[in-house]
């Protein structure tokens, strides 16, 4: 006979722990509770989720409009689009306001430049910049986020006063953008050479992992560095908004590829 204990069933164990019982040790939970445990990884996934919304919300709408036109919709309008672009603007306010901590962490960075400073100036000065150009952007991003009539306004400031934290935020993020896209492709392009001429197998591995987390990130920024030039300034550089939620989208999941994988074990 077998000396196994048997299990003696009992009601709790069948309701309260049927969900435990079954949901066997997963890479894939493990693994997506470290990525979203960050500011950078929930960021990222909220990201994509808002950009993917508003990319199909056109679509949804043309679909309402053709239905309207073959006499299957009584109105050319779409209660799902309207949706769609409702949240995602709650989910770009929440990542506004879960980025506002962010500006400590730009303080902390511009500290450790000048005390533990890299070896190229040229890096050293791009970090400056980069820092510099986020205390900027924080103080007049949230002067912009809370002069909005969508949070209030909090702040009650003139519409040209708005206007201008909005746009000289935006340009701030620019520079950032621009500078950490320099940053990146030197650091890529040093990564190419070490992974080339690195004999261990064991180094080279971790050079890999840095090298794809990098290019994803580079691709982010690249595509994104659009979308900021055309907030940037009053009208825009385009009309069709589906641009910014196309390229976005592109940017987003780039940026969620490298951040997944370089959260990989």
């Amino acid at each position: 006979m077998s000396s196994r204990p048997t299990k003696q069933f009992s009601l709790d164990d069948a309701l309260l722990g049927f969900i435990g019982a079954n949901t066997p040790p997963s890479e894939t939970i493990d693994h997506a509770v470290r990525f979203l445990g960050t500011y950078s990884g929930t960021d990222k996934f909220l990201m994509a989720t808002q950009y993917m919304a508003k990319f199909i919300a056109p679509f949804i709408l043309y679909r309402a409009q053709l239905q309207f036109r073959a006499g299957k919709r009584p109105k050319p309008v779409s209660l799902t689009e309207e949706g769609l672009f409702k949240f995602a603007g709650q989910i770009s306010a929440a990542r506004r306001i879960m980025g506002f901590p962010n500006i400590l962490y730009f303080i902390k960075a511009l500290s450790a430049l000048e005390r533990n400073p890299p070896a190229s100036r040229l890096i050293l000065n791009v970090g400056r910049i980069q820092c510099l150009s986020m205390l900027v952007f924080y103080p007049l991003e949230y002067v912009s986020f809370f002069s909005a009539p969508a949070s209030g306004p909090l702040l009650r400031i003139s519409p040209k006063d708005a206007l201008f934290a909005q746009l000289w935020s935006v340009r701030a993020w620019l520079v950032f953008t621009a500078f950490k896209i320099v940053e990146q492709a030197h650091d890529l392009i040093a990564l190419l050479r070490k992974h080339t001429y690195h004999k261990d197998e064991a180094e080279r591995a971790k050079i890999a992992k840095r090298k794809f987390h990098l290019t994803y990130a580079l691709i982010s920024n690249v595509v994104r560095l659009p979308v900021i030039l055309h907030w940037s300034v009053i009208g825009g550089i385009y009309k069709n908004e589906i641009w910014t939620s196309g390229l976005s989208l592109v940017s987003a999941l780039a940026a969620l590829k490298g951040g997944w994988e370089s959260t990989r074990l």
